[in-house]
């Protein structure tokens, strides 16, 4: 992260644990629907790139939905999956107090904020397996397209408007773990003047441990 007129700064954000349910699942139609609570945990992060010190709780509603649906004349679009979400952002401190470098005090208030996002991907492994091989070959064939959309809008406590950035990538899905790297284009000036990176790696712990802490919590 670069701020405007300072030096570059780099660290880890905060760490985010979640649960989830899932309510609704129709394979034939590939869509999914599940409500969950995400929990960004506050000070075990970086304050030099803004990891908040607080906590912020966010109950959720999370949504998926296939394209391998679509008739034949549509075949290239099957590859095609939207996901998304709508939650609530609770924040565990209504505000914030600094002390600056010659003891002037200041106070950030903390509001509620709306949460809502979406993903639209493009699946090259669902394309060469379900619809048509066109000879993609490694590491293309395990690519996902990806456009994110993020954003957040406050509710009270006096603060007002809407920030998020948008989110263009690339995904490399793997057999144990996931590759991305997608760029943060703000969306109005009060999210930022400048893009973004943003690198991430996921690994898929009900491959790597089907045994153990892979294992899913609650079975149907």
């Amino acid at each position: 992260m670069q701020p405007s007129g300072e030096a570059t700064q780099t660290g880890f954000d905060n760490l985010e644990a979640g649960v989830k349910y899932q309510l609704y699942q129709n394979a034939e139609s590939e869509s999914i629907v599940s409500v969950g609570v995400d929990w960004d945990i506050g000070g075990s992060g970086s304050k030099r790139v803004g990891a908040e010190p607080f906590s912020t709780i966010t109950p959720a509603l999370f949504f998926g939905k296939g394209f391998g649906d679509l008739p034949q004349d549509a075949k290239y679009l099957r590859p095609l999956a939207l996901t998304g979400q709508l939650g609530i952002g609770l924040p565990t401190r209504s505000s914030t107090t600094t002390i600056g470098s010659e003891g002037d005090v200041s106070v950030e208030r903390n509001p509620h904020t709306l949460q809502c996002g979406f993903a639209l991907e493009y699946s090259f492994s669902y394309l060469q397996s379900f619809v048509q091989d066109v000879g993609l070959s490694a590491p293309f064939n395990r690519m996902i397209p990806v456009v994110e959309v993020s954003m957040s809008t406050a509710l009270d406590r006096g603060a007002s408007g809407t920030t998020g950035t948008i989110n263009p990538g690339i995904i490399w899905s793997g057999s144990y773990f996931q590759l991305a790297a997608e760029a943060l284009i703000p969306v109005n000036k009060a999210s930022g003047k400048h893009t973004g990176w943003i690198v991430q790696l996921h690994f898929y712990l009900d491959d790597l441990f089907p045994g153990s802490i892979g294992r899913p919590i609650f079975r149907n």
